[in-house]
């Protein structure tokens, strides 16, 4: 990570750093707006240009983030809801440590293409869930796994949150998000997973997570019909495609 940092000093890696700021603006931006978007479209092409960017770094932008959205519609937040959600994100989280402290380096791309592919199938499709006590706590679960592995833990939680309204959604997601990527980031750490270097990494990219989340008061007006989602299943399906093109080639599959 420190090479890392040092190229990035000295410009040796500044198209890369700046296509990895585009990556965290757009995701922003469209978190921003619709609630979800930051995970699914910067981490697979994050993990592309270069793997420490996930999950750790990411998860902290996901935070701070997600800090910033509870706190603009704070006053539509569902936290009965959240309750039920944060009991099942605890235990998923505590499996995904074990896990990712048990995969190997060369066959993580593959995985996290795969489960990239899997939140984008469970978002595109039309599965009606209500948020009762039960899903909330499955969703908390999956959400839990799949975020602390992947830095997308969205599509579960999303799901169970689908008919509700839309500053309903993006504040309790929030919040949701919030409490959760911290524990994650906790986890990562006691699993030796997430190390200061990755935090000054991620605070590298906090000026186009901020200009992303400013862009995005201006999005939530048109963000009414489905174009926004579609866009995000879109690019988030593309990008975990070409990632596990690339993991199969790199592993001689």
């Amino acid at each position: 990570m420190d090479t890392l940092l040092a190229d990035f000093a000295s410009g040796a890696d500044l198209l890369l750093f700046l296509a990895a700021s585009a990556a965290i603006f757009t995701g922003t931006l469209v978190q921003g707006a619709t609630g979800i978007g930051l995970g699914m479209i910067a981490a697979p092409i994050l993990l592309f240009i270069d793997p420490r960017f996930v999950p750790g770094p990411l998860l902290v932008l996901a935070l701070a983030v997600s800090i910033l959205i509870a706190y603009r519609e704070r006053h539509a937040i569902d936290f009965s809801g959240l309750i039920y959600a944060l009991v099942g994100r605890v235990p998923g989280t505590i499996v995904a440590g074990l896990t990712i402290a048990a995969i190997p380096l060369q066959l993580f791309g593959l995985v996290f293409g795969v489960m990239v592919l899997l939140a984008v199938a469970l978002s595109a499709g039309r599965w009606v869930v209500l948020p009762s006590k039960r899903n909330l706590v499955v969703a908390g679960f999956a959400s839990g796994y799949m975020g602390t592995l992947t830095s997308i833990g969205a599509p579960p939680i999303a799901i169970a949150y689908q008919r509700a309204e839309a500053p309903r959604i993006r504040s309790t997601l929030a919040v949701f998000f919030v409490i959760g990527a911290a524990f994650s980031i906790l986890t990562l750490a006691w699993f030796g997973k997430f190390t200061l270097e990755q935090l000054v990494i991620s605070l590298a990219f906090l000026p186009a997570l901020l200009a992303g989340f400013w862009a995005s008061r201006w999005v939530v007006m048109w963000t009414t019909g489905p174009w926004t989602r579609y866009a995000v299943l879109i690019i988030s399906g593309l990008s975990a495609a070409i990632l596990i093109f690339k993991s199969v080639g790199a592993t001689g599959g």
